[in-house]
């Protein structure tokens, strides 16, 4: 079965060999590229290996696919027919120039006064620079100002990586005063791809930082590994990059069915998309534009710029997670008890984890948050020499549960505060045991167990 995986494996290294191979080959025409062809033309000038995908989905008409990798299921199927098709180029379409060649980009401006859901776009005049470098985890972030940073997101021709993979839409968003600018590059063919990224990379190296959603682990990966392959300059080294996925991922985890941006502005924002096309049908949409088959490309565009829309009133959102309560002093949307406990995990002092702690316990949180609350508690009342309260909270703690994991550490720390804050070495000894006993059924690490032998063998010697 061993072997049977290893050549598994060899055999997807030998096709993503080919894949990266097929897109260096490309790669290296790019400069001789003045202009796409006309229309009637495209797909006859394609890279071998798309025209053989494209000839390949011709093959596959009436059967469910996306053209991404995606199964396609009865649900995307009607979202899919619920959409109207166009033939030829997107609508209001300029083309830009440059030394690399020509692509084309689609440019809105919004004026003040735009709400997206509940949320007005300036509200990100109200953000906290601190909240949102605590909420990311992330010092780097701690001076962002959000009217100078680039809001990004992609649409690409699939979900895996590799020079094969063409990112064919880049959404930008910035501020130009009070104007905020929606600006979505596009290619209308692959011999396009060059002289985008080179205006893609200028237009980041504008702002001071990169705003994206899961753009981290995504999107900044896409378009540096393109940009390294056609010869341009990647922009994000030494950039700060506010990924908003794991901050709100902290806020909400376990409140929601998903983290995904599209369940965030809807719980958080009030933001309900009319109609949307799904990202797992862009790469269908691209691939029946370049074949000159009707396409849903009008539907990509729209869910691009919706999305960079968002990544602001989130942006905004975050911004004012630690005051709890927005610019006009209405309450944040969103659980309460895990915004506690996210803000007491992010606290970088004693005194204000503690009483975001507490407050999570106050909101009655529940199930592992309110476990690591009640032990994040117990431990920061210990090591602030409080006796009283410390022995209180782990009583009361282990009373309500002493079978789980967070036991373990319970245990522990009411061992540590016995010897070291009651003198009372006998029941030290006795809640030492407890968490060795403890810690080997529930499948500890061998360090940890070993760090919990190590103290019931001293207890053991001290107690008479």
């Amino acid at each position: 079965m061993a072997k049977d995986a290893f050549k598994s494996k060899l055999a997807r290294l030998r096709r993503d060999g080919a894949v990266e191979a097929q897109g260096k080959a490309v790669a290296q025409e790019l400069p001789q590229v003045e202009a796409a062809p006309a229309a009637t033309e495209r797909a006859k000038s394609l890279p071998a290996w798309v025209g053989a995908r494209l000839s390949r989905r011709k093959e596959l008409q009436g059967i469910p696919h996306t053209g991404g990798g995606v199964p396609m299921t009865s649900e995307l199927q009607r979202i899919a027919d619920s959409w109207d098709t166009t033939v030829g180029d997107p609508a209001e379409l300029r083309v830009i120039q440059r030394a690399e060649g020509e692509f084309a980009v689609r440019e809105t401006r919004i004026e003040p006064g735009y709400r997206h859901g509940e949320w007005d776009l300036d509200e990100i005049d109200a953000a906290d620079p601190a909240a949102i470098a605590r909420l990311a985890r992330d010092e780097a972030l701690g001076e962002i100002d959000l009217r100078r940073a680039v809001f990004l997101d992609t649409e690409t021709s699939g979900l895996s990586g590799g020079a094969g993979v063409y990112v064919y839409m880049v959404g930008l968003g910035w501020f130009e005063g009070d104007t905020y600018v929606s600006w979505q590059s596009f290619l209308r063919h692959p011999g396009e791809e060059r002289a985008m990224l080179a205006e893609v990379a200028d237009r980041i190296r504008m702002g001071d930082s990169v705003v994206s959603f899961f753009g981290k682990s995504f999107d900044r990966h896409r378009l540096e590994d393109k940009m390294k392959i056609a010869g341009v300059e990647p922009p994000f080294e030494g950039r700060p990059h506010l990924d908003l996925y794991h901050p709100f991922r902290r806020l909400t985890h376990g409140a929601y069915p998903n983290a995904k941006l599209q369940t965030m502005e809807r719980e958080l924002l009030g933001f309900r998309r009319a109609k949307d096309l799904p990202g797992s049908l862009a790469p269908a949409a691209w691939f029946d534009y370049l074949a000159e088959r009707p396409h849903r490309l009008e539907g990509v565009f729209l869910h691009n710029h919706e999305d960079v829309l968002s990544l602001v009133t989130l942006s905004a959102f975050l911004g004012r997670a630690v005051a709890e309560e927005r610019r006009c002093g209405s309450a944040l949307a969103g659980p309460t008890c895990r915004r506690a406990a996210a803000l007491a995990e992010t606290a970088t002092t004693p005194e204000e984890r503690l009483r975001w702690a507490q407050e999570a316990l106050v909101r009655e949180a529940t199930g592992m948050d309110r476990r690591r609350m009640q032990l994040l508690r117990a431990e920061l009342l210990r090591r602030a020499a409080r006796r009283d309260e410390a022995r209180a909270a782990y009583r009361e703690a282990l009373e309500e549960c002493s079978d789980d994991r967070i036991a373990v550490d319970l245990f522990a720390g009411a061992s540590m505060l016995l010897e070291h804050a009651l003198g009372d070495l006998t029941n030290a000894l006795a809640m030492a045991e407890r968490a060795q006993r403890l810690g080997v059924r529930k499948g500890l690490a061998k360090g940890q167990l070993g760090a919990l032998e190590k103290r019931v063998e001293r207890l053991a010697r001290r107690v008479p």
